[in-house]
């Protein structure tokens, strides 16, 4: 059981690895078992074929999105919560690069994990506009004023940004050439949706943090 359980982990790993690569749409079942040295039919023992392998890699995706949306109990400053929160999110957005720059096409191939990704995106709506009510009423100043209603639609924003910033790289160059670094600038694209809700001195703060002067 521990062999097929980590032949069963391998997979994933170079699924992941190769994934990211050279895009999911260009990794095929055959290419995954080559790179780990086995045969394709040792592969079909554990997953049917590629979709499978991505949706067993959904749970991980998942879990590392719970865990960037909590703030730390640690840290106290709204500015940190908020940076740290949106770089973490995007830090998860690298990882999985391939599943978030082929989202809508991995999704139409597999209805179940569609399903599942519906379920993400409506608990990570609900998180931020959560959040935003929460701490829009702890701020210093607080014009305009965040309703439900306002809340609702920068929470939409948010995670129209945090999906799509990938995409609006990929635009201009391949995915092997969209760096870290690049993706985690989707923070600040962030920010800036949220900087009129907050006051100078927040929006100071936060500016000198993430290092946008």
């Amino acid at each position: 059981m521990t062999s097929r359980t980590n032949t069963k982990e391998k997979i994933i790993q170079a699924a992941k690895e190769l994934f990211n690569l050279h895009g999911a749409a260009n990794v095929g079942t055959n290419k995954i078992a080559a790179h780990l040295g086995i045969s394709p039919g040792n592969l079909y023992y554990h997953f049917k074929n590629k979709e499978e392998i991505i949706r067993s890699i959904f749970p991980e995706i998942n879990q590392a999105t719970t865990f960037a949306l909590v703030a730390d109990d640690k840290q106290e400053l709204f500015e940190d919560i908020l940076i740290n929160g949106l770089r973490t999110w995007m830090s998860v957005v690298w990882d999985y690069r391939f599943f978030y720059g082929n989202l809508v096409q991995i999704l139409r191939n597999d209805p179940l994990l569609q399903e599942q990704y519906l379920v993400r995106r409506e608990a990570t709506l609900a998180f931020l506009k959560y959040t935003i009510l929460n701490t829009g009423s702890k701020l210093p100043s607080n014009d305009p004023p965040v309703d439900d209603s306002a809340a609702e639609i920068l929470a939409t924003n948010i995670w129209i940004i945090a999906l799509n910033w990938i995409r609006y790289l990929q635009i201009g160059k391949s995915d092997i050439n969209i760096t870290k670094s690049e993706i985690e600038q989707g923070a600040q694209q962030i920010y800036a949706v949220l900087s009129p809700y907050l006051d100078a001195e927040t929006n100071r703060r936060i500016i000198r943090k993430l290092s946008l002067q």
